[in-house]
């Protein structure tokens, strides 16, 4: 039920990488990415609301050495097919659907940056497509080896806006800055509590004891594209929401919801098309459970977190309307579990992921329970499912 341990994983993975490429272990590189969580804070970092990340013991591994030319080549232990462009000449097709990631790292960075080395890695990633911000995860380690063999010193933020740029400009995902910060700065043993409008992050301590409780991450078997689910059409539908109130307050002009104030959603909202009306409502009250959130984490009230997890999730179904059916069963059956705080679901409920917090004492037992009841309830995908029991750990690192 745990996540393979990382320093195996990487020793594995230059064994692997240094014999299949006839070079020397020592000369192999190995960036671990991870992957991150968000408690609370759900579809509203986009509208500059304030968000909850935190980074797992779960992550992409990528080890590489840098080129003797300017090609990019890559191999994926997940997907099949290869990688290999120049960056002189970056294609409209890199080869392999996975090719789309390092394809967009490239060009973010070529957009201020001159990219004169490629890389030669070899890619594994522990939860590709579960809804744990994977895409990030993975561009991650694309910039940071770029930048490693083409000597460019790049702080936190500009691996925070390359990154946004990558997949906003290059993949088409609308998204704001959560994970990509959560990755970024992630620390162990911290909650982060990121404002998107000011790009400020602070770190949380836990206040509970040690192992007082463990993160417990179930895999719906569904894997999840945000491109062509109902993703960007909720964020337009914010912008239409932001749009509106601001009209309607006399002030318009409004781009996202952050810059509208909730007095003027308490009295312009009812005048919202419902369905406008159902995503503003989840961004104010939303970011009100986010500020909650941080009391209760500071306080170590973890029980009172959790329940704002449960309710953060049935607003996304509510209000934000997402979620598809198997992975709304299935925060019903973590959230149902004997000693489990709270969960939600991520990747935007459209396929991946539910997340919750369970006490350290019962973490084994309910996710075995969890497990269980939910490949009863959709066998269909009993042999992709699964659950894992994880902690908070280290953001983008060389290893």
């Amino acid at each position: 039920m745990e996540f393979p341990d990382i320093q195996q994983q990487k020793e594995t993975l230059i064994e692997s990488f240094s014999y299949e490429q006839e070079i020397a272990p020592q000369k192999v590189s190995v960036i671990a990415s991870p992957y991150r969580i968000c408690p609370l804070g759900a579809h509203i970092d986009h509208q500059g609301g304030p968000v909850l990340g935190m980074t797992i013991n779960a992550c992409t591994l990528m080890a590489f050495y840098p080129g003797s030319d300017d090609r990019v080549r890559l191999k994926s232990k997940n997907y099949p097919g290869k990688v290999n462009f120049s960056l002189a000449d970056i294609p409209d097709s890199p080869g392999s659907f996975w090719g789309v990631y390092p394809r967009a790292a490239a060009l973010a960075l070529k957009e201020k940056y001159q990219l004169r080395r490629g890389i030669c890695g070899l890619l594994d990633g522990m939860l590709p497509g579960c809804g744990l911000s994977s895409s990030a995860s993975v561009l991650l380690a694309y910039l940071h080896a770029f930048a490693r063999v083409n000597e460019m010193d790049l702080s936190p933020w500009d691996y925070v806006n390359l990154t946004r740029r990558a997949e906003n400009h290059f993949i088409g995902l609308n998204n704001g800055i959560l994970d990509q910060t959560s990755i970024v700065f992630g620390k162990k043993g911290h909650l982060l509590h990121i404002d998107t409008v000011d790009k400020t992050v602070t770190r949380l301590e836990e206040r509970r004891p040690e192992n007082d409780y463990r993160i417990i991450v179930a895999y719906s078997g569904y894997s999840r594209e945000l491109t062509t689910s109902g993703y960007n059409s909720r964020v337009d539908e914010c912008r239409v929401a932001a749009a509106e109130l601001s009209r309607l307050a006399g002030r318009p002009g409004a781009e996202m919801l952050s810059s509208v104030e909730l007095k003027t959603f308490e009295r312009f909202g009812p005048q919202l098309q419902a369905h406008i009306g159902r995503r503003a409502n989840h961004f104010f009250s939303e970011s009100q459970r986010v500020m909650d959130g941080v009391a209760a984490w500071n306080s170590g009230d973890i029980e009172t977190f959790g329940k704002l997890m449960n309710l953060s999730c049935g607003s996304s179904i509510e209000q934000y309307e997402c979620g598809v059916p198997a992975v709304c069963d299935l925060q019903q059956v973590v959230s149902g579990a004997d000693g489990v705080y709270g969960s939600r679901f991520m990747g935007g409920g459209f396929g991946g992921c539910v997340v919750g917090l369970a006490r350290s004492s019962h973490a084994t037992v309910v996710a075995e329970e969890i497990e269980t009841t939910y490949k009863q309830l959709h066998p269909e995908v009993a042999e992709q499912a699964f659950v894992r029991l994880g902690r908070s750990d280290d953001g983008v690192r060389f290893l």
